[in-house]
């Protein structure tokens, strides 16, 4: 298992042990199998998307928070490609994170979509977001609005507390930048819009 992997692990794991959960009940917050869980957290399984939206959700923390590594101090900050985190979504779908979350106050996402599907379940988190289509074309469906499509090279930008998603109407691969900008002030909890109530802290 990559490294990467490894360290998202231990950070789930150092989320729950602070708020003393045992792996079963978390894996029964987060609707997963405590197996599937204990494999995540010993960086033994890679986690798909859905299950780090609905890790984040719970525990209302940022999802590039799990990957982030010890900020040198330096003025400038990169991330090395091998570094990167690219989650799965159901084998059609992936997210590359261009950017830790320490000290960056965006949330830039490579956003792959195959053929006809879905990139996750509707999302709500706070702040904005901003997209460009680099190559294929995205439907963006925002709750409440018509769904909207750009071709390559066109640009959207909406609201996120509201419930939306990404789809790919065409044939052909869609490749998209998003960048993800939280309020100002508010913690920015990227996740699959589900019932508050499984928030619960023990």
């Amino acid at each position: 298992m990559l490294k990467k992997y490894g360290y998202i692990g231990e950070r789930i794991k150092k989320e729950r042990t602070k708020y003393n959960l045992s792996l079963s009940e978390l894996a029964k917050e987060i609707e997963v199998s405590v197996s599937l869980l204990s494999l995540v957290e010993n960086g033994k399984a890679t986690p798909s998307m859905r299950v780090l939206d609905k890790i984040c959700s719970f525990f209302s923390i940022h999802m590039a928070t799990l990957f982030e590594e010890e900020n040198s101090g330096s003025k400038t900050m990169t991330l090395r490609s091998e570094k990167q985190l690219e989650v799965k979504v159901d084998d059609k779908a992936t997210r590359r994170f261009l950017l830790p979350r320490t000290g960056v106050p965006i949330e830039p996402v490579l956003v792959t979509i195959e053929s006809g599907e879905k990139d996750t379940a509707f999302s709500v988190h706070k702040g904005v977001e901003f997209g460009y289509v680099l190559e294929g074309r995205i439907t963006v469906e925002v709750e409440g609005s018509e769904p909207v499509t750009c071709s390559k090279g066109d640009s959207v930008f909406y609201r996120a507390s509201q419930p939306h998603r990404l789809t790919n109407p065409d044939p052909t691969t869609a490749v998209g930048l998003w960048i993800g900008v939280p309020e100002m002030g508010v913690p920015h909890a990227h996740s699959p819009a589900f019932d508050e109530s499984k928030k619960t802290r023990r």
